[in-house]
């Protein structure tokens, strides 16, 4: 599923839970309903009937699919079978929650589901289970994956689970996991994975025969399944082999109604029209699309299978070949990277020329779309979005490829799309700033000063802000050459130009840190019902009050940087800590450890001190030992405590959560899932976390240990091919991360401060290494603290301080005056897309709160303090 996707749905500037949306569509209401029943809204779902007393709280439950167009009708059914039998049962509430829980990008584990029904004992089930077979013969649904269909039903499924969360359990990352006892009575994950599955002990009573598990080759009428290339809702894409021929060939299948988009097509309509359009193309402007081979049904799904195209897809071809963000690059390699962006933008031009000249638009030109060949061409590929130029263009398409609809009211050239998605493409060559060129076009001048040091020749420029900057009155770009400032119609004009900001960085930093507090303090509202800053969808899957993506975050930025901060925000974070105190988890990231961070230098001691001995007693602190969620994060706060009171007991308290950590025989044990690597989840959070207890103790064994865990994860990072020294998520990938949270910086940023305290030959060696990396990797996607540039300058400052190095001092300030191009101009203030960057956060984690803690780091320290700078000037209240 795609990040925030739910979330981004119910609000056209921040994210908020699906259900709050304000016009979902149509209900869903059962036509007859007992007198005095009534429904009770529960998410995305309205549920009838409550649980019986005594109910086991798991079991056969039973889930029923539909066709949209059918739904009501369905939903009719079901109900009626359930009132009389007395049985509880949910379903979707309206039509924009059916369109989201069965579209494209949705989760393949919950798709299908329209109805769930909780009987309270297997005989129950197994009426119930006949009931709807023989009332619902006829008609057609989605195949529920988590599920077996009940005999030969194509709308009636099944599973073993526990009912609607009866029991689960609170997982270190402040997520909730469901549970199942299993047939020995032990408690047990209920993982919705697209498969069916049983827990240990439990035999499915319904089934008349169990099909033996799949041996060998996976076969497709005559192709031989060779590999995944994806597996979405809508269905998969393989390699395959035709076993006739021995060609390889692209299958590409469609699942029976699902996979739908918001125009209420599902994936076997629009893979029929995509093979037609295929073979239109293919008789009028051979080569320009994948030859299509066969269209067949088996089984309910439809395949496509068509010619294997080699290549690799663009973003691949872009993360492989672009020198922008690598240490060793050159002017020379620089020079011919743009050529070979000419080129490849010559080539896609042509076979966009030929598309258009057959009577067709592609329609969703995007990274993933387009295949850079061995040869060096361009192929496109997956024209699921293709339409006659005669015909309205398709709805669908990729966030920041697509013509936004202030554009598309506009304009009625008819190949608007692909002229877009290719100035799209010419400036994904350049930077990830399409989301910002939208939002701020007049950033796009600040994005031309941080790309100063690789010189974008002016017509692939041109070609990447086509779309964006306006031609003025004399037909030049209102851009100058000198960089002068290119404002949004109207907009506010708060940002420095590119030349402001080289005469007086310090000034232009010091005016970004106002504007980020005053745009965090103009979107407070301590009434909202949903949150008091606008936060990060994960907010509404953990909470809303926590330090990563709640009110304490922004909170804590807010009151580090010297705004002061509304009593009435203060009082709501404490208001809605107390109400959730039970139910929070024990670490710093999202749970009562990081509350408590924020809480105590507020005044709220005795709330912080009960927060963290609450975390100190906490299961999941025995367990987790991540500086995210478990004992490290736990001793951290302490330690804060301890530095704000001088109270011994405090330090006494983070010195036994060292102790602990230093007993633990099995630290990989208590780390993330997958061995995972970094500041947040991997060995260097506690070593960080043993750094500063060994500071406030004086004890040197705490130290080496955090030396030692150093070790291990630096045994974990891997050399890129330009000399630089990169850690991946986790031991399951090897993609080099450079952010805070997980990659590079967070690593590095605890080896400089090991390397400034107690000198050690390995982690001095790594740590330039790392740096190099860093340093070049400044054209982030997002501006927030945990994944994007913010974080970099918050790395880069501290290194800067820690080695006192001219170098390391332009380091950080040429990262920190990168930000500027990430501020969207508001009301009052700026504000910064966050995760996903498909709509507004002030949460620490990836928006407002995050950059500003970056810029009081590098603004607050020895780096610029001159005598004639002063401190940010940061606004009182709201």
């Amino acid at each position: 599923m795609l990040e925030g996707f739910g979330e981004a749905l119910a609000d056209r500037e921040y994210y908020l839970p699906l259900p709050s949306v304000a016009d979902p569509g149509p209900r869903f209401v059962p036509r007859a309903v007992p007198p005095g029943l009534r429904g009770a809204a529960r998410g995305i779902w309205t549920v009838w009937g409550g649980p019986r007393s005594g109910s086991p709280g798991q079991g056969w439950k039973i889930h029923v699919s539909a066709r949209l167009d059918r739904a009501q009708h369905v939903l009719d059914t079901v109900a009626g079978i359930c009132f009389a039998e007395g049985v509880p049962f949910k379903h979707l509430s309206a039509r924009l929650f059916f369109l989201f829980l069965h579209h494209k990008h949705a989760a393949r584990a919950q798709s299908g589901k329209f109805c769930a029904v909780y009987p309270p004992d297997p005989a129950t089930a197994r009426r119930l289970l006949e009931r709807l077979r023989d009332a619902l013969d006829g008609e057609e649904g989605p195949y529920v994956l988590t599920d077996r269909r009940f005999r030969d039903s194509r709308t009636v499924h099944y599973r073993y689970g526990a009912f609607d969360g009866a029991l689960s359990r609170l997982r270190a990352d402040g997520t909730r996991e469901g549970l199942v006892r299993d047939g020995s009575g032990r408690e047990v994950v209920d993982a919705r994975l697209p498969a069916f599955r049983l827990p240990a002990g439990i035999v499915d009573p319904f089934v008349e025969r169990e099909e033996p598990p799949h041996t060998g080759p996976i076969l497709i009428r005559d192709y031989e399944v060779t590999g995944a290339v994806r597996l979405s809702n809508a269905g998969g894409a393989y390699r395959a082999r035709d076993r006739r021929t021995g060609r390889a060939v692209f299958l590409k299948e469609a699942r029976a109604h699902n996979g739908l988009v918001f125009d209420g097509t599902d994936a076997r309509q629009r893979l029929r029209h995509e093979y037609e359009v295929l073979r239109a193309l293919h008789a009028a402007a051979p080569g320009v699309a994948p030859e299509p081979l066969d269209h067949f049904t088996e089984w309910e799904h439809e395949f496509v299978v068509t010619e294997y195209v080699e290549g690799q897809p663009l973003v691949g071809w872009l993360s492989r070949s672009s020198p922008l963000a690598r240490a060793d690059r050159t002017a020379e390699s620089v020079d011919a990277y743009y050529a070979a962006c000419r080129r490849l933008l010559a080539g896609l031009d042509d076979s966009l020329g030929r598309v258009h000249a057959a009577g067709y638009r592609f329609g969703d030109l995007s990274l993933g779309n387009v295949l850079v060949t061995p040869a060096g061409g361009v192929r496109l590929v997956d024209f699921e979005a293709a339409s006659e130029l005669s015909a309205a263009p398709s709805g669908m398409g990729t966030p920041g490829f697509t013509p936004p609809s202030r554009l598309r009211r506009s304009d009625a050239d008819p190949l608007l799309q692909d002229r877009y998605g290719a100035s799209a493409v010419a400036l994904a060559f350049l930077a990830p700033f399409h989301e910002i060129a939208e939002h701020a076009p007049g950033n796009l001048a600040l994005l031309r000063r941080d790309l100063a040091d690789v010189a974008p020749p002016p017509d692939l420029w041109r070609r990447a802000t086509a779309f964006h900057l306006p031609e003025d009155r004399t037909g030049s770009r209102a851009e100058s050459r000198e960089g002068s400032r290119t404002q949004d119609p109207g907009g506010p004009d708060r940002l420095p130009s590119p030349a402001e900001l080289d005469a007086d960085p310090h000034g232009c930093l010091t005016r970004l840190a106002e504007e980020v507090a005053a745009g965090l303090l103009e979107t407070a509202d301590a009434e909202r019902p949903e949150w008091a800053f606008p936060p990060s969808p994960e907010a509404f899957r953990t909470n809303t009050v926590c330090l990563a993506y709640g009110t304490a975050g922004v909170v804590h930025a807010l009151h580090r940087a010297g705004a002061s901060v509304p009593e009435e925000i203060v009082a709501r974070l404490r208001r809605d800590t107390l109400a959730l105190r039970g139910a929070l988890p024990p670490g710093l990231l999202v749970g009562a450890a990081g509350v408590a961070r924020v809480l105590a230098p507020l005044g709220l001691l005795d709330e912080a001190v009960d927060l963290l001995r609450d975390a100190d007693g906490h299961p999941l602190t025995s367990s987790c030992g991540t500086l995210a969620g478990g004992r490290a994060g736990v001793g951290l706060g302490w330690l804060a405590l301890h530095r704000l009171t001088g109270d011994a007991g405090h330090l006494e308290r983070a010195a036994a959560a060292g102790e602990a950590l230093l007993r633990t025989p099995d630290p990989a044990a208590t780390l993330g899932e997958h061995d995972a690597r970094g500041l947040l989840h991997g060995r260097s959070g506690l070593a960080l976390f043993l750094h500063r207890l060994a500071r406030d103790t004086g004890e040197a064994r705490f130290l080496e240990a955090g030396r030692l865990l150093l070790h291990q994860e630096l045994d974990r990072t891997f050399p890129l091919d330009d000399g630089a020294l990169s850690v991946s998520d986790d031991a399951r990938t090897t993609r080099a991360m450079p952010y805070l949270a997980t990659g590079a910086a967070g690593v590095a940023a605890v080896l400089t401060r090991y390397v400034a305290t107690a000198p050690d030959e390995r982690c001095a060696e790594a740590l330039p290494r790392l740096v190099a990396g860093i340093r070049v990797s400044c054209a982030t996607k997002e501006a927030g603290l945990y994944r994007g540039l913010a974080g970099l300058v918050w790395f880069l400052a501290g290194h800067a301080e820690l080695t006192g190095t001219d170098a390391a001092r332009e380091d950080a300030v040429r990262a920190a005056t990168g930000l500027l191009k990430y501020a969207v101009p508001y009301r009052r203030g700026v504000r910064f897309l966050g995760a996903g960057s498909q709509r507004f956060t002030a949460d620490l984690s990836s928006g407002g709160a995050g950059v500003l803690l970056a810029l009081h780091r590098l603004l607050a320290g020895p780096l610029l303090t001159e005598p004639h700078h002063t401190r940010p000037r940061l606004p009182a209240t709201v």
